[in-house]
């Protein structure tokens, strides 16, 4: 379960975030988000310019099942 100073951290990103804003969010490099990706173990989608973007609920869910924040 997430904290609530972790809840407010995700909370206070965009809604949105690229890969490496994500990658910025958690200390490791961008590779390492596009892995979890590809892996499906982190959801996300492509926009209409074919980025990846990563939602606040996408971002909580993963935290919760992966972090100890």
């Amino acid at each position: 379960m997430l904290s609530n100073t972790a809840i407010k951290m995700i909370e206070n990103l965009p809604a949105i975030l690229s890969v490496n804003e994500t990658a910025d969010f958690f200390v490791v490099s961008y590779q390492t988000i596009y892995r979890l990706i590809r892996r499906k173990e982190l959801s996300a989608y492509k926009d209409d310019e074919n980025n990846w973007c990563i939602t606040h609920h996408d971002l909580k869910h993963f935290c919760s099942k992966n972090c100890n924040l």
